[in-house]
């Protein structure tokens, strides 16, 4: 079976000086474990999307996090920089049905300018990006927020805590099919828009404001938090820890008989084109307008963009 995972690492004090020798790196140290997936390197760190042979796993993750007392090569690139640890998937694939639909056909570890495109000229201190708040906290607040709002705390009420803005920093196609209660999309077609659809959507709300971010993995949450404190300005900013692939993954583990707040897919960028947290079906089909919960690319050899629609006008 192949075990689907994903990380992210931001090295502090310069990042990785020399991207190209880190990727030669990570080739020669992961080929050995056919592992398969989609790796960015750049300056500012490492982003990767993989799937690994689930009989090798422990290796791997051993090659990633060793120290450097205990041999490990890869300390001042992952290790203990990478922020929440691995986010893996505990449902391993079989590989007959890995092999009929792979998330991924190889590894390709490519250089970038950056790990995640953001439009910025002089890049923020991603160490310095809010709260990092653990899954069954970031439940636990929704949940109380959910039941304010029921109670009629529409947020204004000086006797009631204020309820958080929770904004979903993923793009449109992504949160079409899938979100938190409560959650406002930013309809972004693509992440470098968010930066000024924020600055409209918070320009009026005071500083000291609760404001809950989140996204598939976590990684452009760092950069949005890091843009709200240092950029807006604002003082009391959190994001999920490891986003909603470890919200999932957390409350299947640790809390199995809750209600996920999350509803319906969560887009992954691999083959899979989602994993379905809910059965809600909350994606308008662009064809027919029927109800759907998958994502798709266009058909179109001149477009390919993510779409959302139905199975039966994906195959028509």
């Amino acid at each position: 079976s192949m075990t689907m995972l994903s990380f992210y690492a931001f090295p502090p004090n310069g990042g990785i000086p020399d991207p190209e020798s880190t990727a030669d790196q990570l080739k020669r140290l992961w080929r050995p474990f056919r592992a398969l997936g989609r790796i960015y390197v750049a300056n500012e760190g490492v982003n990767a999307q993989m799937a690994v042979p689930t009989n090798v796993l422990s290796h791997f993750l051993q090659c990633c996090s060793l120290s450097p007392e205990q041999g490990g090569e890869l300390s001042q690139v992952l290790g203990t920089y990478m922020e929440n640890g691995m986010n893996i998937d505990p449902i391993a694939v079989d590989m007959e049905e890995f092999r009929s639909n792979p998330a991924f056909s190889n590894m390709h570890i490519r250089v970038r300018s950056q790990i995640v495109a953001d439009g910025f000229e002089t890049p923020l201190d991603w160490q310095s990006a809010g709260y990092d708040m653990p899954p069954l906290e970031w439940h636990r607040k929704l949940k109380e927020a959910r039941e304010s709002e029921e109670q009629g705390n529409d947020g204004d009420d000086s006797n009631s805590p204020p309820l958080p803005i929770v904004l979903d920093c993923r793009n449109n196609y992504e949160t079409q099919v899938g979100k938190f209660e409560l959650a406002e999309p930013l309809n972004t077609d693509n992440f470098r828009e968010s930066w000024d659809v924020l600055k409209e959507r918070l320009k009026d709300v005071p500083k000291d404001a609760p404001i809950m971010t989140y996204c598939t993995g976590g990684i452009r949450c760092v950069k949005v938090s890091a843009y709200l404190t240092q950029q807006l300005e604002f003082t009391n900013v959190s994001r999920l820890a490891g986003g909603v692939v470890a919200y999932d993954r957390t409350l299947n583990e640790q809390a199995p008989a809750e209600e996920p707040m999350f509803k319906g897919v969560n887009y992954v960028f691999d083959g899979r084109m989602g994993r379905r947290i809910t059965d809600d079906q909350l994606g308008t089909c662009y064809t027919c307008g029927g109800k759907t919960h998958l994502v798709t690319n266009c058909n179109n050899s001149n477009c390919h963009r993510r779409m959302v629609q139905c199975e039966y006008c994906d195959d028509s």
